[in-house]
């Protein structure tokens, strides 16, 4: 009798482990994402002018079809603000010319608890920043600087542009 309460339970265990695998590879797969790249930053310190380069190749996306930008970010608990100013230009809307845009976002909350997802020392946030629309196939470019008046910002572990379907 004890014996098969042992394979029953490892049976069980085993199900379990097999389902949250099909979930996991599920998550993975899913489609919605169509760029995602991230920039460690050395010492987790983001220097006042030391612009991130994001570039995008049009081969994946569409045509006037409109997608999510996303900014993430990654900070750690030394990070000593609630807030982080973000200065992005692009040239989404003209092939020679990049659009300037500034945008707060918030990390924490009025009671200092980190925003997104983490736990321990790390936190990763997802900033929307709107939709874009991509209206012809080249190369396009973002750029993302932060706004903060600290030189260096320390706490920033990395950065990251995610765009997906809308």
């Amino acid at each position: 009798m004890e014996n098969r309460i042992k394979r029953s339970l490892k049976h069980k265990a085993l199900l379990v482990l097999c389902g949250a695998l099909l979930i996991i590879i599920h998550i993975s797969c899913d489609k919605q994402e169509v760029y995602y790249r991230f920039q460690e930053l050395k010492d987790a310190e983001w220097a006042r002018h030391d612009t991130l380069f994001f570039d995008v190749d049009s081969a994946s996306f569409e045509i006037n079809k409109r997608y999510n930008l996303t900014i993430e970010v990654s900070n750690n608990v030394n990070y000593p603000y609630r807030n982080i100013w973000i200065f992005m230009q692009s040239n989404i809307n003209s092939d020679s010319v990049y659009t300037d845009m500034s945008k707060e976002f918030q990390l924490a909350d009025e009671f200092g608890k980190w925003n997104g997802s983490g736990f321990g020392t790390i936190y990763q946030t997802s900033l929307s920043y709107g939709t874009i629309t991509f209206k012809e196939k080249r190369d396009y470019r973002i750029k993302l600087e932060h706004g903060m008046r600290d030189e260096p910002l320390k706490g920033i572990e990395k950065v990251g542009i995610r765009i997906s379907n809308n």
